[in-house]
Formats: C-alpha cells, structure tokens, sequence
C-alpha cells in the first residue's frame, strides 16, 4: 500500500535498469518548455477537484474505438498485458 500525500513514509523509487531503453529516452528527452492551454489547466482543475472519468468509461470508450477501426485483437493484447502483474526482477 503506498503511503498517503500527508503521509512522512518515503516513497518508493522504483529499480529500473540502466541499460532500459525507454528510461534511457526519458533521460534523453528534452524538457517540455511550451505554457499549458487554457483547455489543459481547466482539465487539471477538474482532477484536483474530483472531477475525474473513472477508468472503466476510458476503457470503455478506448474499446468502441478500437472496434471502429477493426483492431479489437490489438485492444485485446495491449489491454490484457496492461493488465498482467508486472514482473519485479530481485
């Protein structure tokens, strides 16, 4: 269980190894400079204030999509690997 915002506990740092290639290009990556839209600080106003769409209406709606374009079998497999525990190597 992580701990709470107003929680003392540390967080957690997850181990990630230095040879992975996707953390080697978010290392890489430059920073993002651009100012935020109007459109983008209302939708983080909604979040900080509850207003949020539960992820079972995101999944939903990812799907009808999908189905749309006829890659349900691609749906399908990135979703079930989403949904897989993850792997922590020791």
């Amino acid at each position: 269980m992580s701990p709470r915002r107003d929680s003392t506990a540390p967080a957690r740092q997850p181990v990630i190894p230095e040879n992975d290639p996707v953390w080697q290009a978010f290392l890489r990556a430059p920073v993002d400079d651009e100012p935020l839209t109007q459109d983008e600080r209302a939708a983080m106003a909604e979040g900080a204030a509850g207003r949020t769409i539960p992820g079972e209406v995101v999944t939903a709606e990812l799907r009808r999509r999908a189905e749309a374009e006829g890659a349900v079998a691609e749906f399908d497999e990135i979703y079930a690997l989403a949904r897989a525990p993850a792997h922590r190597p020791r």
